[in-house]
């Protein structure tokens, strides 16, 4: 049975094998169509299966337990563990439109986490669908955003300083439309949701009771993810389609959320290109993710590098195509929201003389 996933409309798409694939961009992805698929920027193909290779990696090169022969677009992961056990990676056509990766079931089943060069499904394709993303120039943003009026602000912060709270809040509390709550993509200028992350489950579960009044609300704002979070869904909600999805927004505001004394301050293009890209960097690992250096070391057309590069001339451009940009400070992370809306309201910071805060 094949499955195709829609991570993000007409961005990333997903097509499988794995009923209930889940990565990064999204644990609760709605199944897609063939043409949806095709019609993505951003393809991938991920497959569980049973294979042996073995004959063929005696005449491969080696990097470490990686295979691989120049030229040859095509990887080989293979470990021996106990009980005549074996774990089993393949990835194919990275260089392609439409890169393969393929996992054995014992692999799948033990590699749940990163253990050194052994990563899980999830990451191995989540760091490759960010850099296939970056070359066909789009990045993906570690952040939350919404919109309010005609303004879209997308917020950036440290892990657990509030920026999936401040989306929650400014949904739930004051009616704002849902775009993101933990990741994104964006062009330079628009973002684009990929609303199936699961950030705000993991929040209300792990915070106090109190902000469970905060995630109901969301919830009902939201109306893909209350069908989303149903323990028992109906046939229909696990086959809500891509057209659900937020169309495209302009970004007018950038936020940056600090924990400190209240205040905001407008920010400088190059200091804030710096924190975007640092905060990135948290969350997206294809600098260093293992099987990406030692596909390039056999196909040096990979150019890791290249991706960074990209992604700083992105950032760059979403930063200089907003009206504002600015850090947030708050001592109480639930009063970000509130702060976030009125600065949305106010005169853009782009009239203002700005001043780097760090020189």
């Amino acid at each position: 049975m094949v499955y195709y996933f829609i991570a993000a409309k007409g961005i990333l798409g997903v097509k499988t094998n794995i009923k209930e694939f889940k990565w990064s961009f999204g644990s609760n992805m709605p199944e897609g169509t063939l043409d949806e698929y095709e019609n993505c920027a951003v393809k991938m193909h991920i497959a569980l299966e049973e294979f042996n290779d073995d004959d063929l990696l005696g005449n491969l090169g080696r990097y470490h337990y990686f295979n691989g022969s120049p030229g040859e677009d095509k990887l080989y992961y293979t470990r021996k563990l106990p009980m005549n056990k074996k774990l089993r990676l393949k990835a194919e056509n990275l260089l392609s439109d439409e890169p393969k990766i393929t996992v054995n079931r014992t692999y799948y089943k033990l590699i749940t986490h990163r253990i050194m060069n052994l990563h899980s499904l999830h990451y191995i394709a989540t760091d490759l669908a960010a850099l296939l993303l970056l070359r066909k120039g789009y990045a993906p943003i570690h952040c939350s955003a919404f919109k309010a009026g005609d303004a879209t602000v997308a917020i950036f912060a440290p892990p657990d300083t509030g920026k999936t709270l401040s989306a929650m809040t400014a949904c739930g509390d004051f009616g704002a439309s849902f775009i993101a709550e933990d990741l994104a993509i964006t062009d330079g200028k628009n973002i684009f949701s990929v609303p199936w992350t699961n950030s705000f489950d993991h929040y209300a579960k792990n915070k106090q009771t109190k902000n469970q009044g905060i995630k109901e609300k969301f919830m009902k704002s939201v109306p893909i993810m209350n069908k989303l979070s149903r323990k028992t869904a109906e046939p229909e909600d696990n086959n809500v389609k891509a057209g659900a999805l937020l169309n495209p927004q302009m970004v007018t505001h950038i936020a940056i959320l600090e924990k400190g004394e209240d205040g905001i301050l407008p920010q400088a293009e190059s200091a804030a290109v710096s924190k975007l890209m640092n905060l990135n960097r948290y969350e997206f690992n294809f600098l260093r993710a293992p099987l990406l250096i030692a596909y390039e070391f056999f196909n040096p057309e990979l150019v890791i590098d290249n991706g960074t590069v990209k992604e700083k001339e992105i950032l760059s451009a979403l930063v200089r195509n907003s009206e504002s940009v600015f850090t947030l400070k708050k001592r109480n992370p639930t009063h970000y929201a509130k702060a976030l809306l009125d600065q949305m309201e106010e005169v853009p910071y782009r009239n203002k003389k700005v001043i780097s805060l760090y020189p």
